[in-house]
């Protein structure tokens, strides 16, 4: 027997390679061949087509960024000194900053700061354009850090929007950026969507004007607006701190003299506002139960707390007395007053104090009033939802104590009106008239008359509209079943809820790559303009079945196209 000294299917040979005998000079390194999916490979190619640029447009501000960020990458002011040319150092000369007067002759106040306004008799809107468009091409170059490679673009706009912006913004869009195309999202709708909600009441306290939205199903059922929003919060500030500068400057009017601009800047008072501002709460009684109220608890209970700690109450002898350096005066100067005084120009704003609800047109109501009346012209169903879902977005809506001011003032209105959309002196004469209610409960505790039956020796019939139901075992064995895995609506009651703005409900909507209603070709927008867009008249029922499986949406005929809200 004999023994091998290694296994048969292996030899060493083929472990250690052999030495090649002819070996030529070493040859130049080279990069080995790859071969590199597509599945894995560089998105680099497809990114100028798979972005999407989300932008929102608003009446100071302009917020830019791509589509699946949080929070957007450029928000580009249109203030004077954003808009200035390029080359224009003016600004770097020695008394730039105290040579505002000569700038502001002739102007209204905020006048400058705004891209429009809602009046649009007196508005160049081929400089709205400009401005817009050089808006944009900032928040490309320094901020989003791209190219110009045509981009589809997601455009958010307030819902009350006129037509002429609206034209004029898809022109300057179409023409200088030259997107394929545009997808027209309202600012509400995408609020609502970004606090992950299907319904609510949006206050947008913006600049210009407050509008109180009902969105209910991700749609618009109401809308309405008032002009108590920060522009009037800063002429009432404006009037405040310069009464304390000059005493005479509102001797003889109370408006805003345009010689007596001159007194502060817009941009100091405007400082005084974001740093100092406050609201005084609800004049309510101890034993009056707070509402619901804002959403985090703890957060108001420290507010009060900090509130009692600071003596800020509504008297001014228990208050403390603070400077204000102002640096836009001249000379400078510096004013002595209560810190009570600062919440005034935020009563006189919002809550129309001092000023009887019959001197009000309906574009000047107080914001408690103004939500009051959007709920009460809502269906009962969509009332019950959307006032525990009630969002305070805009500018304005960061003054401290004012969303839960407004919210007290609502429960006020509710407690003493009730949902009654009839009002007046009769409706109240015959609430607080003991004799009327008490007649009225006799005849409705009487009922019919019941008519005796012929024979006295029966007993008495009871009616068969008035027997109560008998109860079914089954049926409420079948709504225990059905309501064992749905979980409690929260309605009927007051409640503020956070959001994160309608830019990241945008900036979501855009990823999920959700089709918009109104969804604009730059081809059709170019042939035909505002013209172009169509609404069917009526419902075909054999183009409406269709299937939702992939590719349902690119397939879809775009001949014809909305503007939404906007058309």
């Amino acid at each position: 027997m004999s023994i091998s000294s290694g296994p048969a299917h292996r030899s060493v040979s083929s472990i250690r390679p052999q030495p090649t005998v002819n070996q030529g000079p070493p040859a130049s390194p080279q990069t080995p061949l790859r071969t590199i999916s597509s599945t894995y490979g560089s998105p680099s190619s497809l990114r100028a087509e798979e972005d999407v640029v989300v932008i929102e447009i608003g009446s100071r501000y302009m917020r830019a960024g791509f589509a699946g960020d949080a929070t957007p990458k450029a928000v580009v002011g249109f203030g004077p000194e954003e808009q200035r040319r390029a080359g224009d150092f003016r600004k770097w000369e020695v008394g730039y900053d105290k040579n505002w007067r000569s700038r502001i002759v002739g102007k209204e106040w905020g006048d400058g700061q705004e891209i429009w306004k809602p009046d649009l008799r007196n508005v160049d809107l081929g400089l709205v354009g400009d401005k817009i468009e050089r808006a944009i091409r900032v928040a490309y170059t320094r901020h989003l850090l791209t190219d110009s490679r045509p981009r589809r673009m997601a455009l958010i706009l307030p819902s009350a929007l006129p037509l002429p912006l609206l034209s004029t913004i898809l022109d300057t869009l179409f023409i200088n950026f030259q997107p394929p195309n545009v997808s027209l999202m309202s600012a509400p709708v995408l609020t609502t969507i970004s606090a992950g909600l299907r319904a609510a009441m949006v206050v947008d306290i913006g600049w210009s004007e407050t509008t109180v939205t009902g969105i209910y199903e991700y749609r618009e059922v109401g809308c309405n607006r008032s002009i108590r929003a920060s522009k009037l919060l800063g002429e009432e500030m404006f009037k405040l701190l310069a009464q304390l500068v000059d005493p005479t400057a509102f001797k003889d009017s109370v408006e805003i003299n345009r010689e007596r601009r001159n007194l502060l800047s817009f941009e100091e008072c405007e400082e005084v506002i974001a740093r100092m501002a406050w609201c005084k709460a609800a004049m309510r009684a101890d034993t009056e139960e707070p509402t619901h109220g804002l959403t985090p608890v703890k957060e108001e209970d420290e507010l009060r707390s900090s509130m009692r700690s600071m003596n800020m109450s509504s008297h001014d002898d228990m208050n403390e007395i603070i400077s204000i350096f102002l640096t836009s005066t001249s000379p400078p100067k510096t004013i002595r007053l209560p810190f009570s005084k600062l919440a005034e120009p935020c009563e006189t704003t919002f809550f129309a104090a001092g000023r009887m609800a019959q001197d009000l047109d309906d574009e000047e109501l107080p914001l408690h009033t103004l939500i009051y009346q959007s709920l009460l012209q809502l269906p009962v169903d969509i009332r019950s939802v959307c006032m525990s879902r009630i969002i305070f977005v805009g500018g304005g809506s960061k003054i401290l104590g004012l969303k839960e001011r407004i919210l007290d003032e609502v429960a006020s209105l509710v407690q003493r009106r009730g949902w009654d959309p009839v009002q007046g002196r009769a409706v109240e004469q015959f609430r607080e008239n003991p004799k009327l209610q008490q007649s009225r409960s006799k005849r409705a505790s009487i009922g019919p008359t019941e008519i005796s039956p012929v024979d006295s020796s029966s007993k008495p019939k009871t009616i068969a509209a008035l027997l109560e139901q008998e109860p079914d075992p089954i049926e409420e064995g079948l709504k225990r079943e059905a309501g064992k895995g749905l979980r409690v609506v929260d309605q009927g009651y007051l409640r503020a809820v956070e959001s994160l703005g309608a830019w990241s409900g945008g900036s979501l909507i855009s990823q999920l790559k959700i089709p918009t209603v109104s969804i604009i070709d730059r081809e059709q927008w170019l042939q035909h303009g505002a013209t172009g867009a169509s609404r069917d008249a009526e419902i075909s029922m054999a183009t409406s079945r269709q299937s939702m499986g992939p590719g349902s949406f690119k397939s879809a005929d775009r001949s014809s196209w909305t503007l939404g809200l906007w058309g």
